[in-house]
């Protein structure tokens, strides 16, 4: 005879257990979710401020961040941020997580994949701004490759 330990484990538990004390559990829980989701909503509504407040912040925020990621300096910050932050993240990432990544040379291609998606999620994100600093420092970087493509 076959046995399946979780399900046989469960159904053991569920004999033994007492139907009375399982539905006063039941109820006592019910009561305390019901209560706690009612204080939540309280305090949520003593705060209209807030509330009003952050709907037209995320707004204002996604719409910003929809309007510069059109132009081509955007792009290039971007770029310019994931292909310095892969190295660090390639850094960070185990070397030795075989079991993982795999091992050998196909190990090495997902793991340096992994850093890449990272570095371009963390650069999208816009919250380390390093393509942005670099650029407004250095404002010929972006002037002179236009020069150059219009020129060639």
């Amino acid at each position: 005879m076959a046995i399946s330990p979780a399900s046989d484990i469960i159904l053991d538990v569920a004999r033994a257990a007492d139907p009375q004390k399982a539905m006063a559990t039941t109820r006592a829980l019910a009561a305390a979710s019901a209560e706690a989701s009612g204080a939540f909503a309280a305090t949520l509504d003593g705060l209209p401020a807030a509330r009003t407040a952050l709907p037209d912040f995320s707004y204002r925020a996604a719409t910003a961040v929809l309007q510069k990621a059109e132009t081509p300096q955007h792009k290039a910050e971007i770029g310019l941020e994931s292909m310095l932050l892969k190295s660090f993240v390639d850094q960070m990432l185990p070397k030795d997580a075989a079991d993982v990544f795999g091992s050998g040379v196909a190990g090495d291609v997902w793991r340096s994949m992994l850093s890449e998606r990272i570095a371009d999620q963390i650069a999208k994100s816009g919250a380390l701004k390093i393509g942005e600093r670099l650029f407004a420092t250095h404002k010929n970087l972006l002037h002179s490759t236009k020069h150059a493509a219009t020129t060639a």
